[in-house]
């Protein structure tokens, strides 16, 4: 006898609901004993236009053995245990053959390296200390997705007990020690290794790398193994790994796509929902909100490197940003979570970062998924609104952090950099120059003092960053450059109008100082942003002097930077006569309108080998930036190119 299609559900446990109205109370779908499930959803509507009941959909969690699957599909959420999902029976370790092969497969296909036996990269007892120190002092404050108390006990049982060892945690444990060994200096790592830092590197990269296929990541439902996957990704697009291990890192576009993966594992775990509305511990809601976090910076990041928008998975949740707590302040045992602290904790730039995408959202209006820089610019909201909003964060910064900090703490340094530079940048957004081109509006005096002033905070920012007295070394690996070369434009503008005066004097020093950090600019063959730098530079600081000349005031000497990007420019500037006169084997002139560096190396050639080659732009005059807004658009797209077809440098 065939069945209804209400009695076959039925038969499965499934909830089925009558046409009309019910005054039956809702019976809880169970769950196996040895799995813990939670459900949560809306009170069940008293009118039913669907019988089957898929309309009302119950989020249903269900965790086993440190994993955990989340489900907001109907069907799955509301049938019963008699028909599961299929991937329900798997939760827990797996070791299927076909989920290793797919990691392989993911990851970096042409290394044919391959690690057979961990156990013999575990680190010793002895250095483990050593290495805990760095990660927390280095890494820990940029990537706050570790309870380092539980963690270390988790991995000095491991160690101790290896044959009891879980594949997450093992995939964890070799990130933890592939991002320490990153942090360290080059005779930090030869006294405790013995070994060059590429070697060490390398050598736990491998590691990291093999654990994670072995843990069968790109399928995976353990939370430990999105964390190791989450620090593995990140140091891949580090500046300091791409100087160490140039072969093996990742460029801007990939890592875009890595960081997709991540997100959609991260929903698959149910990150996406925050663990009070799922029932969950306080200490377990807490964590589940600062791997999700970091995961939503990450793929924020990337995208608004490539130009693009972010993972529209990153506006369907409702988790709750972290609190502002030590990881001494709340441990698994815990009912509640403590108070949130004042002042800079080792969480606190992961919250500052967070903020700043709350604060980007309040300007997606039109299209509240679109979550970049780029929204400021936006004429929907007027510059009075944008003000205010910006004010509004300030002020929060303010009384949370920056009024607590000690400027003896090299992190409290560092997040105070960090906020002030983030403030600087939205104001110069907001009041990006590019709006007034070919206006036939005057840009207001206030809007150009606004402009130069935030743009050469930006410029000290990075050159404090970059000094070494004030202990913030450690943290340059996290300081991004797109930002960098938008604030030299835009500071070159402003003093082509100033010409000359005390402001510009301070001005020369100060972009000399930025460069030194910046070797590139001194290159004769090099990138397009570099070169067309090196050619604004030259023409404003020819402006400057002959104004200081015609004003009576005293010039200095010439500045070495000077002198020095002349030199490497010397050739474009070449007289046709000498060049008619060049041997024919001589090397041919690079012209600055170069938008790729041939002398970067087989690195990039290899590269862009499957990508046409960026269009030649032969840059302009500055004074092209006030009247044609295209130039506005190639330079950023210049910029941009930069970031994505070479290897993306840094993420903050």
């Amino acid at each position: 006898m065939q069945l209804h299609p209400s009695e076959l559900l039925k038969s499965y446990g499934a909830k089925v609901e009558p046409y009309e109205n019910s005054d039956e109370s809702e019976l809880e779908t169970t769950s196996p004993a040895e799995d813990e499930t939670i459900e949560n959803g809306e009170p069940p509507s008293t009118v039913r236009s669907d019988p089957f009941g898929l309309e009302e959909t119950k989020p249903k969690l269900i965790t086993r053995e440190g994993t955990s699957r989340y489900f907001d599909s109907a069907l799955w959420s509301n049938l019963g245990d008699q028909l599961q999902h299929p991937e329900v029976g798997v939760l827990g370790e797996q070791s299927d053959e076909s989920n290793i092969q797919e990691s392989e497969l993911f990851f970096e296909p042409g290394c044919s390296f391959k690690v057979d036996n961990l156990a013999s990269f575990y680190p010793s007892f002895e250095i483990l200390p050593k290495l805990r120190e760095i990660y927390a002092d280095r890494v820990d404050p940029m990537m706050k997705i570790l309870h380092l108390p539980t963690f270390w006990t988790a991995l000095m049982n491991g160690l101790r007990h290896p044959q009891d060892l879980s594949k997450s945690l093992e995939a964890a444990i070799f990130a933890f020690c592939c991002a320490a060994i990153s942090a360290l200096k080059e005779d930090e790592c030869e006294t405790l290794f013995g070994l060059q830092k590429s070697v060490m590197y390398t050598r736990y990269r491998v590691a990291t790398r093999q654990a994670l296929v072995n843990a069968g990541f790109l399928s995976t439902s353990s939370p430990m193994t999105l964390r190791a996957y989450a620090i593995f990704m990140l140091l891949s697009a580090a500046e300091l790994i791409d100087k160490m291990c140039v072969r093996n890192s990742y460029r801007c576009d990939t890592l875009f796509v890595l960081s997709g993966v991540a997100i959609r594992l991260a929903r698959k775990m149910g990150l996406h929902r925050d663990g009070t509305s799922l029932g969950l511990s306080p200490f377990e809601t807490e964590m589940r909100r600062r791997l999700w976090w970091h995961l939503v910076h990450v793929d924020f990041r990337t995208a608004d490197l490539l130009g693009t928008r972010a993972s529209l998975d990153l506006s369907c949740g409702d988790t709750k940003m972290p609190l502002n707590v030590d990881d001494e302040d709340f441990n698994p045992d815990m009912v509640d979570l403590p108070s949130e602290r004042n002042g800079i904790t080792p969480i606190s730039l992961c919250l500052i970062r967070c903020d700043i995408i709350e604060t980007l959202r309040k300007f997606s209006t039109t299209h509240p998924g679109n979550v970049c820089w780029e929204v400021l610019y936006s004429p929907d909201t007027t510059l009075a609104k944008k003000d205010a909003v910006i004010s509004q964060i300030e002020d929060h910064w303010e009384n949370k952090y920056l009024r607590y900090c000690d400027p003896s703490n090299p992190l409290h340094t560092f997040g105070s950099i960090m906020i002030r530079s983030s403030v600087c940048k939205m104001k110069l957004f907001a009041h990006n120059p590019r709006q007034f081109a070919n206006s036939p509006v005057k840009v207001p005096q206030s809007e150009r003092d606004m402009v130069f002033a935030n743009a050469t905070k930006l410029l000290e920012y990075t050159a404090l960053m970059q000094s070494d007295g004030q202990g913030l070394q450690k943290f340059t690996w996290q300081i991004g450059t797109s930002y960098l070369w938008n604030s030299i434009l835009y500071v070159l503008i402003e003093a082509r109008h100033r010409k000359s005066g005390s402001e510009v004097d301070k001005l020369w020093q100060l972009i000399g100082k930025v460069f030194s950090y910046y070797p590139q600019i001194f290159e004769e063959s090099t990138a397009a942003v570099y070169a067309a730098l090196g050619k604004w530079t030259l023409e404003v600081w020819d402006e400057y002097v002959a104004a200081s000349k015609i004003e009576g005031f005293p010039i200095s000497s010439t500045p070495e930077y000077i002198n020095a990007i002349r030199r490497c420019r010397k050739p474009v500037t070449e007289p046709p006569s000498e060049a008619n006169n060049r041997s024919a084997d001589s090397e041919p002139v690079t012209r600055i309108s170069n938008g790729y560096n041939k002398s970067q190396g087989q690195r990039d050639e290899e590269d862009l080998a499957d990508f046409e080659p960026f269009d030649a732009y032969d840059f302009p005059d500055l004074l092209s930036f006030e009247v044609d807004p295209n130039e506005w658009v190639q330079w950023e797209q210049s910029v941009a190119g930069q970031n994505g077809f070479a290897q993306i440098d840094r993420l903050y």
